[in-house]
């Protein structure tokens, strides 16, 4: 299943708005940073919102719910994948001795689990395991 029919099973829907900085990342000053909501129309019209950054030199291209999902399956994969932070670090490249690098593995920890929790545990697997990424 690409990820272009995985929306339209689900009926996922993105709406975002620009904001001056996401509040999760160092140096967001840099970026497109948008406030994000997902909607599903086949999950019971379920909602998840989060903050999204795209790079510099995007110059101001709204996110795509293709781009913003893959973003979250390549993120959760990471941590599901991961039996530990030690173990993230090592496959991120991170040191475990790292403030930084610990703040992000929760951070995408808790964002794995709201992703679970917007999609059902089915819909979750899919996602992060059955779908052509971009």
């Amino acid at each position: 299943m690409t990820l272009e029919q995985f929306i339209a099973e689900t009926g996922i829907v993105l709406t975002s708005e620009w904001v001056d900085r996401n509040p999760h990342m160092e140096d967001s000053d840099r970026m497109d940073n948008y406030k994000v909501k997902l909607r599903g129309k086949l999950l019971g019209n379920a909602t998840m919102r989060l903050y999204y950054s795209k790079g510099v030199g995007l110059n101001g291209i709204e996110p795509t719910a293709d781009e913003v999902l893959d973003c979250l399956a390549s993120d959760a994969s990471g941590i599901e994948n991961a039996g530990s932070f030690e173990d993230w670090c090592g496959e991120c490249g991170c040191d475990t001795d790292s403030r930084k690098a610990e703040k992000i593995f929760k951070e995408c920890e808790k964002q794995a689990e709201r992703l679970r929790r917007f999609l059902g545990p089915d819909y979750y697997a899919t996602l992060l395991w059955n779908i052509e990424r971009l």
